[in-house]
């Protein structure tokens, strides 16, 4: 069975943000506590986040809105671990923020006009020592064909 358009938008995302070396992405391969370091963390599939590593950005593809017959918003949360410092981990969601809102085309082959980001929380760090931002983005756009 072909994998759905939601899958595929998510791993367009993941594969957008490696491109920009936001984040280490390998759809095919397992990461390494080494690999998933503070400059670059492992860029994961969520909600369910890796035990094994520290250093994570996971996408969770949330319910899409479908506006009419032909608009779509796609909505991703995008959740962003670091075993770092409040600041590091204050930065990378920055860099996403920058990265991502108010842009367009993003990611390539989508058909979306839009990109805003619509919700951002901060989380303090867990027993780990792992600092965490959640951010939701709005991919607005054209309703996929199949």
């Amino acid at each position: 069975m072909p994998d759905s358009y939601l899958v595929l938008f998510e791993r367009g995302l993941a594969q957008h943000l490696d491109d920009i070396e936001l984040g280490l992405y390998k759809p095919n391969a397992v990461y390494t506590p080494a690999e998933a370091t503070l400059e670059r963390p492992a860029i994961v599939s969520g909600p369910d986040l890796p035990t094994t590593l520290d250093n994570v950005i996971a996408l969770t593809t949330l319910d899409p809105i479908r506006e009419g017959r032909a608009n779509f918003t796609h909505r991703i949360q995008i959740l962003s671990r670091l075993k770092g410092t409040k600041v590091q981990a204050s930065n990378l969601a920055w860099k996403l923020a920058t990265a991502l809102d108010h842009k367009q085309g993003i990611p390539s082959g989508f058909n979306v006009s839009w990109v805003s980001l619509f919700s951002q929380l901060t989380f303090t760090k867990d027993s780990n020592g792992r600092y965490s931002t959640a951010q939701t983005f709005y991919f607005k756009g054209r309703r996929p064909l199949a």
